[in-house]
C-alpha cells in the first residue's frame, strides 16, 4: 500500500467562523496575523531540522483541537502545519491515503486511513532561542573550516601553476624568450583555466560566509 497526499482531499483549516472573522479584521491586523503565522512556520521547520521532533502516524486526529497555521507552501509539498490549542505544540500533517489511481472505481474523496504527524519539541522561547544558537555556534565551526579550506585548495592551485609556468620558461629559455613564453602557456593553460573558474567561486563563498556571520 503506497501513501499518497491527494490536492483534493484537505482536513477542515479554516472553518466559516475563522473566515468570518477574517473579514472582520483590519488591515493591520491581518498582517500581525500573517507575521505571527510566518514566525510559527520558521520556528516548526528549525525545530526539525535541529532534529527536535518525533514522527508517529496517527490513525485518528481530531482537528478541532488544532488551529490551521496558514502561511507559505506545505512543508516538503505534503505536510500542513498545526498548533495544538491547548498544549500550543506545533505539528506538520499529512493525510494518508490508498493510492488507488488507476483503478476502475477510483474515488478521490475517500478518508485517510491515517495521518503522517510531525511533532516538534514543545519548548519556550528562550529554550528555542539557547537551541538555534547552541546549533548555529556547532554548524558555523565546520562552515568555517570549508570557507578555511576552499581558500586554501585555491592558493595550492595557484602556487602548482605559477610553479610549472616558471619551470618551462626556464626549461625553454634556450628557445628564445618568447618561445619559452609561449610553450609555458601552452603547459599550463588547463591550471590557469582551473585558477580563473575558482576565483569567482571563491569571492562567492566569501560573500555567502560574511552574511552567514551577520545573521
Amino acid at each position: 500500500m503506497e501513501q499518497n497526499q491527494f490536492d483534493e482531499l484537505e482536513p477542515v483549516e479554516v472553518t466559516t467562523d475563522n473566515k468570518e472573522k477574517e473579514k472582520e479584521l483590519k488591515e493591520y491586523e491581518k498582517l500581525l496575523l500573517a507575521e505571527a503565522d510566518r514566525k510559527l512556520r520558521e520556528k516548526a521547520e528549525s525545530l526539525v531540522n535541529m532534529g527536535c521532533f518525533n514522527q508517529v502516524q496517527e490513525s485518528v486526529i481530531d482537528f478541532n483541537d488544532y488551529t490551521f497555521i496558514n502561511y507559505g507552501k506545505k512543508y516538503k509539498g505534503r505536510y500542513s502545519l498545526y498548533q495544538n490549542k491547548n498544549t500550543m505544540e506545533l505539528v506538520f500533517i499529512c493525510p494518508l491515503v490508498e493510492n488507488n489511481k488507476g483503478d476502475v472505481d477510483e474515488d478521490k474523496t475517500m478518508k485517510p486511513y491515517a495521518y503522517d504527524c510531525i511533532y516538534t519539541e514543545l519548548m519556550d522561547e528562550e529554550t528555542y532561542q539557547a537551541v538555534c544558537q547552541a546549533a548555529k555556534n556547532n554548524l558555523s565551526s565546520k562552515v568555517k573550516v570549508l570557507y578555511n579550506a576552499s581558500f586554501i585548495v585555491f592558493f595550492v592551485m595557484l602556487a602548482i601553476t605559477l610553479f610549472i609556468f616558471t619551470y618551462n620558461i626556464i626549461t625553454t629559455s634556450a628557445n628564445g624568450f618568447l618561445s619559452a613564453i609561449a610553450s609555458a602557456f601552452y603547459y599550463t593553460v588547463t591550471y590557469f583555466a582551473i585558477d580563473t573558474i575558482m576565483l569567482p567561486l571563491l569571492v562567492l563563498i566569501s560573500i555567502k560566509y560574511k552574511k552567514y556571520k551577520d545573521q
